[in-house]
């Protein structure tokens, strides 16, 4: 191999590299919305299967985001504040709550957006089931 080839094979993989980085910005705030959505899911599973084993309602709280605080979310009783990733909002506040049953007293619709405009929505159904779509 000469200096001459492997400049140009750099310089290939430079302009390759000047085209591939707004995909994978764009690919990273998809990556983060959806992760939030899944977490969020989660944490409704987990209020359920707790209240289930324990016989005593659990809940989670949302808070929508002001300004450029996300939102944030609380699994009750006992849990911490968890904030979702960055460039990703909860679009307003509610509170899930689960029967000893599994069941949901309400149907509930939590809505997360990034700035790009991509939305999930995470609901939970009067029988419990805990879905997402977006």
């Amino acid at each position: 191999m000469t200096l001459i080839e492997l400049v140009v094979v750099m310089a290939i993989v430079a302009i390759l590299g000047l085209f591939m980085a707004p995909a994978i910005g764009e690919w990273v705030d998809n990556f983060r919305i959806k992760q939030a959505a899944r977490d969020i899911a989660s944490t409704l599973q987990l209020a359920k299967m707790q209240t289930i084993s324990t016989r005593t309602q659990h809940s989670v709280t949302f808070t929508p985001g002001t300004g450029s605080v996300p939102g944030t979310y609380q699994l009750t009783p006992g849990g911490s504040w968890t904030q979702v990733p960055k460039g990703v909002t909860i679009a307003a506040g509610i509170t899930i709550s689960f029967n000893p049953d599994g069941t949901s007293p309400v149907n509930g619709t939590i809505t997360i957006n990034n700035t790009k405009g991509k939305q999930y929505q995470v609901t939970v159904s009067a029988t419990g089931r805990i879905q997402i779509q977006d």
